[in-house]
Formats: structure tokens, C-alpha cells, sequence
């Protein structure tokens, strides 16, 4: 049962200042204790601008209209020293990409515990209170709380900023995509650990791509496009509806993989140094990646499988092993490749915010790989960019700007595209779909064979999207705490996992796909 309203918003808009571009406009939308409201929409459409201005915060340069009202008072009036001690304790907010509120250089427990304070004076009750909140988070065991950052995986980094979110008590938590880097199992924990919030009174504004966990968590859904809200309701009529359909995009399944020929970029028996305190990393590992071939990599949140790829691309050293192109070997630290080298294996980063820099237009950073690894004019990588974004739907506007001017989705594809333009014989994708909404989706999907083909590029797809995987790979290798557990062609991995293959992640695979 709901109660009163915790968040009412009422006219929002969101322009960038000193122009007539509007991020938002017109909306209305109320969160009461023990509800959730579910906002869903393309890439670009507006969803993470709402989620701050939910909170009366914006990114440099925009500027808000209306009212947004916790608890009956209307934040935007107020200095912000007012607005965040009228937060702090009330709303919790989780970004789109945890790094903005993780510390890189605090342990996890030593930044939880300082929002602690907020609200427990006395050290045992902070204590309590952070373990509780990693409990609810997904994140129980002790050790973690100890790690840095970059310690975590991408998906444990999620449920730590999540934790952040939780660890003061707020009864109002503003969710930006929560689920973006998590495995199908790890979300739907997730989600029945948010409905028992949920049932004690605490209210979620739910941000998000994932259409099956928003129909888990949701009452009432509104669908934001081009910041408007088109359609408003409970989720079943909107998410259920033909109009939902067109809006979403749900994927149809593509045609059967073209088959893989060749030698290629070759993994043989690596293994990453262990350090204390770190999550379990690969090896060692064997694995092949002929020319043409596309391989889809997963497993469980922690598992190892963003390791690997940093390890395949040299941005992690290896403690054994050896990488090799057509048997030539490739240093393992990025550092010592030469620019023929580093052409050969590109990597697409889980969080590709972090990959460009800030103040500069994204056409340039984007066609600088044509020029630095394959030698082309600046005039001509420019153009080849184009093409391959028009491609994955990215347009000219969008590569005008600087990064921090798009959103998740639309960085994804960006960082994409600068990947394709050194055309490697080796492409390692991690979670690189997985701030899309479905219809940029199922684009990039249905493009990438075709993008991939005229240099032969392997793929090797690191994804908890598990339709993706059906769709697009030739192979499936299962990563578990830390090692390749199966390494079998999709359609066999389907019908028959491996013994010692997590099973349960098996059974949603093939769960997911039938539904």
C-alpha cells in the first residue's frame, strides 16, 4: 500500500542555459512511500537529466524550471547548502555510472561510513548500518567492504554505489539504471531486495533500459521521449501495449552467425597475478579468437570476465601466459606495443564515460583512431567515423559535442565506433550494449556483423544480456570465480551446460530467451 508523497514533481524543465535547447520540459511525476515509479525512453531521451533534477541537481550549464518538491518542500528555491541538508538522510541517489560516487582512493567501508555519520553518531551504529546497507546492496561479505574501487567488478561497483545510496536511510531512492552491470540472476536478487524497501515504506524513482526488472519493481511506468513524457501509467498497461512495443524496440531474433575462418589473436594459458584483496581474475585461461569469429563471454558479476578483457587489450599485466597475433607475440602491457600492436586488439570500456576526454568535441577523439594506428588523413577519418556512426545511429549534432553533453547510451556507441575505426583483428566488447534502451539495441547488434566483416574482426562479446548472446556469438565461454568453466558453440551451451557451468545462469539464459 502507498503512502503520501515523498517526491512530487510539477513543470520540470531542463534547458541549457542561455539557449532555447531544451532537455526537458513539462514534467510531472509523483513518487509515494512504498512505490515505484518507472521512467523508460530511448538513449538521449532525458532519463538521467530527470534523475538529478528529481533531486534539484543538473550538470554544468542547465539550468531548471518548475517545481520539485521532497516531502512538500521545493528544493529548487533554495542554496544548495539547504537543498543537500534537506537531502541527506531523505533521498538517496544512484548515478548511471558508480565512479561518480565511489572514491578511487577509499576503501568502500571507509566512504560508507562517512555517510553513516549522517545520520548515526556512534560507531557501532555506522558500522551497522554499512553492513546492512552492503547486505541489501547484494554486497554481504566482509572483505569487500575493505577493497578500493577498482578492486570491484562493474557490476559490484554498481551495488557499492547502490549501498551509498542506502547506507543514510532514505525513504526516497532515485535509481539510475541499477541493473546495468549486473548478471540476470544478481538482478533479480536485486530486485526482490528493493521490493522488501519497497514494502516498508520506502518510495523509488526507477530510471532504466531493463524492461523485464522494471515490470518485476513497477507500478506505474511513464515513457520520456525527447524530455517529454508521452505516456503515463500502470506498468502493465504501458509496458504491455503496441505503442511499448515500437517505443522499446524489443529485439527479434537476428539471422544465424556467418561462421568464423582462420588463425587470429590467441590466449594461451594467461593468468593475471593474484594481489590480496582482489576479486577473483582469470587463469588460466586458453582461448582463440580466429578472424571472423564472435565470441560471447559471461558468467556472474565478479567473475572475472572484465579482467580478461583488460588483460586481452594490455591495460592489466599478465602473471603467466602468452598473447599472440598469427603467432607473433604481443606484449602484455599496452605500454610496449608499438601503434601496429595496439591496432590489433581495441577495447570497448564497461563505463565509457571515463575513456574520452571532457573538454574536447567527440568527432576528433572519435577519428584520431583512423589516424594514429592506420595512417589516415584526418579529412578521410572524419568521414569514415561518419559513416560508422550514422550506422549505430549516432548523428552529426551528437558528434559535435563534448562527452559530457550525451548520454550513457550514446557514449556507448561513440566509444564503439572509435574502436571499429582502427578496424582490429580483435574487438573486446565489455557490457558495450548495456546503457542502450532496446530499439539502439537491437541497431547496434544488427550492424556490428557487417561493421565487423570487411577487416575480419573478431569479436568477443562480455555481456549479461543473454538474448545478445543468442543473437550474435558463435561460441559461449562461461567465466566462474575467476576461470573458464565451459567454452562450447552457443547452440550447444544452450541445450547442454558443461558440468560445473553455473547452472543457474544457464537456466536464465534459457528462461530469458523463451520469454
Amino acid at each position: 500500500m502507498t503512502g503520501t508523497p515523498l517526491l512530487r514533481i510539477e513543470r520540470l524543465s531542463a534547458r541549457v542555459h542561455g539557449t532555447d535547447l531544451r532537455l526537458l520540459q513539462d514534467i510531472d511525476l509523483t513518487v509515494s512511500a512504498g512505490s515505484v515509479v518507472a521512467v523508460v525512453g530511448p538513449s538521449g531521451s532525458g532519463k538521467t537529466t530527470l534523475g538529478l533534477a528529481a533531486l534539484a541537481a543538473a550538470r554544468a550549464g542547465i539550468r531548471l524550471d518548475g517545481q520539485v518538491l521532497l516531502e512538500g518542500t521545493d528544493l529548487l528555491p533554495l542554496p544548495e547548502p539547504r537543498r543537500r541538508a534537506l537531502r541527506a538522510g531523505t533521498a538517496g541517489h544512484l548515478p548511471q555510472h558508480p565512479e561518480i560516487v565511489l572514491d578511487p582512493i577509499r576503501r568502500i567501508g571507509s566512504t560508507l561510513g562517512e555517510l553513516a555519520a549522517l545520520q548515526h553518531r556512534a560507531r557501532p551504529a555506522r558500522a551497522a548500518a554499512v553492513d546492512a546497507a552492503l547486505a541489501s546492496a547484494g554486497l554481504p561479505e566482509p572483505a569487500l567492504a575493505r577493497r578500493l574501487p577498482h578492486q570491484l567488478s562493474g557490476g559490484q561497483q554498481q551495488r557499492a554505489a547502490l549501498a551509498s545510496a542506502l547506507v543514510t536511510g532514505a525513504r526516497l531512492l532515485v535509481l539510475d539504471e541499477p541493473t546495468s552491470g549486473l548478471d540476470p540472476i544478481t538482478a533479480t536478487a536485486l530486485g526482490h531486495r528493493l521490493r522488501a524497501l519497497v514494502a516498508g515504506g520506502t518510495g523509488i524513482l526507477l530510471l532504466s533500459h531493463d524492461l523485464p526488472f522494471t515490470r518485476m519493481l513497477a507500478a506505474q511506468v511513464a515513457v520520456l521521449e525527447q524530455g517529454r513524457i508521452v505516456r503515463q501509467g500502470p506498468a502493465a498497461q504501458v509496458l504491455g501495449g503496441p505503442r511499448a512495443t515500437a517505443a522499446h524496440g524489443m529485439p527479434n531474433a537476428g539471422a544465424e552467425p556467418a561462421a568464423a575462418r582462420g588463425d587470429g589473436v590467441q590466449a594461451i594459458a594467461v593468468a593475471v597475478r593474484r594481489r590480496t584483496g582482489t576479486s577473483p581474475l582469470p587463469g588460466p585461461v586458453t582461448m582463440s579468437f580466429p578472424p571472423g569469429s564472435r565470441t560471447a563471454l559471461i558468467g556472474p558479476s565478479g567473475a572475472g570476465k572484465t579482467t580478461f578483457g583488460r588483460l586481452l587489450a594490455g591495460l592489466v599485466p599478465s602473471g603467466s601466459g602468452r598473447l599472440a597475433h598469427n603467432g607473433v607475440r604481443l606484449p602484455a602491457r599496452i605500454q610496449r606495443r608499438n601503434p601496429a600492436q595496439r591496432r590489433t586488439v581495441q577495447y570497448v570500456h564497461q563505463n565509457s564515460a571515463d575513456s574520452f576526454e571532457g573538454h574536447r568535441p567527440l568527432l576528433g577523439q572519435i577519428a584520431a583512431a583512423g589516424r594514429l594506428l592506420r595512417g589516415m588523413s584526418a579529412q578521410d577519418a572524419e568521414a569514415e567515423a561518419h559513416v560508422i556512426a550514422t550506422r549505430l545511429g549516432l548523428d552529426d549534432d551528437q558528434l559535435a559535442r563534448t562527452p559530457g553533453r550525451l548520454s550513457g547510451g550514446q557514449l556507448q556507441r561513440c566509444a564503439l565506433v572509435r574502436a571499429l575505426m582502427a578496424r582490429p583483428a580483435l574487438l573486446v566488447c565489455d557490457e558495450a550494449t548495456s546503457a542502450l534502451d532496446a530499439l539502439a539495441r537491437e541497431r547496434v547488434l544488427g550492424a556490428l556483423p557487417d561493421l565487423l566483416a570487411p577487416s575480419a574482426t573478431a569479436l568477443l562479446f562480455i555481456t549479461h544480456d543473454l538474448a545478445a548472446v543468442r543473437e550474435i556469438a558463435h561460441t559461449v565461454a562461461v567465466f566462474d570465480a575467476g576461470r573458464c568453466v565451459q567454452h562450447a558453440p552457443t547452440a550447444e551451451f544452450f541445450r547442454s551446460p558443461a558440468p560445473g557451468a553455473p547452472t543457474l545462469l544457464v537456466r536464465s539464459a534459457n528462461a530469458h530467451s523463451d520469454a
